[in-house]
């Protein structure tokens, strides 16, 4: 897992977190978003970092949940209704995993090389920071309302606050795709990097190492971290509250069987996804 799906590395003042599993589109499955955060709450203990930088590999930055890799087939009748399975494998994880990147201590960089999904879309959102390899190749999708689902990772609140209720609304309530040169128009995206063409994500990657490496150079770190928390002040309560709404609202949806059966239509193609 750590060292093969997701990768994580210090480099000078940097964390460096990339997923690593680009012929799965880097979609994840539970033990993957489990790790994920366990990688984050290392990184945000790290000493002597100033900035975690969330990257990807291949041509998708993350496809989202593996639908896959889910398990859900291996379930019997009981486990796919129960409330302690999904009180433990969605509602605690989605808190848990939505808290650690709301809460993170560091400077937080995504750097999105290609189109972002689902719950791993949700988590780009929550970062401080977020620049993109091409915009023209790049789509922000929120398929809950496809998935049978509802909003996750905060996207409620997120979305909202960074697009704007109109496009918020489009991406959650009718699971659209928000194309990138929209996404930058609206400020979701720092900044798009089509203009350096490069030939592989690799090299996307580290020019925003380096490009982050020199902005905080010669900037009085503790400053940096106390005008986060001062800027974090003013969505945190939002958040919280969403987080909490979100989880238990789409905990009933898995009660009911409703995602299970949309999974089953969309393997079975009756359904399109919107991917």
């Amino acid at each position: 897992m750590e060292g093969e799906d997701i990768l994580y590395e210090v480099r000078d003042r940097t964390v460096i977190i990339t997923l690593n599993i680009p012929k799965k589109l880097n979609a994840l499955n539970g033990d993957q978003y489990l790790l994920l955060g366990k990688l984050m709450e290392r990184a945000n203990e790290e000493e002597d970092t100033v900035v975690t930088i969330f990257q990807s590999s291949g041509r998708y930055f993350s496809a989202g949940a593996n639908f896959a890799d889910k398990g859900l087939a291996k379930l019997d009748v009981a486990e796919l209704f129960d409330h302690k399975y999904w009180l433990g494998n969605f509602v605690a994880r989605n808190t848990w995993l939505t808290s650690l990147f709301q809460n993170h201590k560091k400077v937080l960089v995504a750097a999105v090389n290609g189109p972002v999904i689902g719950l791993s879309a949700a988590l780009v959102a929550l970062c401080d920071l977020i620049y993109v390899m091409d915009d023209t190749k790049f789509h922000l999708l929120c398929p809950f309302s496809n998935l049978g689902l509802v909003a996750e990772g905060a996207t409620s609140v997120t979305l909202f606050k960074r697009l704007g209720w109109s496009k918020a609304s489009e991406a959650i309530l009718f699971s659209r795709p928000i194309p990138g040169k929209e996404l930058k128009a609206l400020g979701f995206i720092n900044q798009s990097y089509n203009d350096y063409n490069f030939k592989t994500t690799e090299e996307f990657n580290e020019q925003i190492y380096k490009d982050v490496l020199g902005d905080f150079q010669d900037l009085h770190e503790d400053s940096i971290f106390k005008n986060k928390q001062l800027l974090k002040a003013n969505r945190d309560g939002a958040i919280d509250a969403a987080n909490s709404n979100e989880v238990v609202t789409g905990f009933y949806k898995w009660i009911e069987g409703v995602p299970q059966s949309r999974f089953v239509q969309l393997a079975q193609k009756d359904i399109k996804h919107k991917m």
